[in-house]
């Protein structure tokens, strides 16, 4: 079965990286899975102008490069899914994170996952501030002292209320006045 024609000029030798990627993909789809595993592709290269290692690759499950993790990512995907719940709980109760707190909740993730007889990993410095750059929901914001005046012009209403949250998620961990 000839390949799909494809409209890309041919006449470009120096493409985008996201041409390439796109020709792959027809390529990948013209070739059949009930053919011949040990086929010769080197064809569908040609007429697709496309490396041959690239499209074998893809043919064996490989995935793009793009498409791939970063070598040097210290958490997990559910590992930074756990520091974003860690966040989303703090916000629950009206806690600003800092981000000692957020680089500290990591390196306690690590430490619970770390099995081997080494130290466990942690995170550098900078990993907190990259990690809210990747996660743009969160963010941290500075905090300032309240003077005198607007600390008494608070509400009752508003503090009873923040003290109630405080209650529930002391009864829900079981958090005991002593501790």
């Amino acid at each position: 079965m000839p390949p799909a024609p494809v409209l890309i000029l041919t006449s470009q030798r120096v493409e985008p990286d996201e041409y390439v990627k796109i020709r792959i993909q027809v390529a990948v789809v013209s070739i059949h899975p009930s053919n011949d595993p040990y086929q010769n592709i080197t064809p569908v290269t040609r007429a697709y102008e496309i490396p041959v290692s690239q499209l074998h690759g893809r043919l064996e499950g490989h995935q793009s490069r793009h498409k791939q993790p970063g070598a040097n990512h210290k958490l997990s995907d559910d590992q930074e899914l756990a520091v974003c719940q860690y966040l989303d709980h703090l916000d629950t109760v009206d806690t600003c994170a800092r981000l000692q707190m957020v680089s500290g909740c990591a390196n306690a993730i690590l430490q619970y996952a770390h099995t081997a007889l080494e130290p466990a990993p942690v995170v550098s410095t900078q990993w907190a501030p990259r990690f809210l750059d990747r996660h743009t929901v969160y963010f941290i914001c500075k905090q300032q002292s309240i003077d005198i005046d607007r600390k008494n012009a608070h509400q009752p209403d508003s503090i009873r209320a923040w003290f109630e949250k405080y209650q529930t998620v002391c009864n829900d961990h079981n958090i005991q006045a002593c501790d």
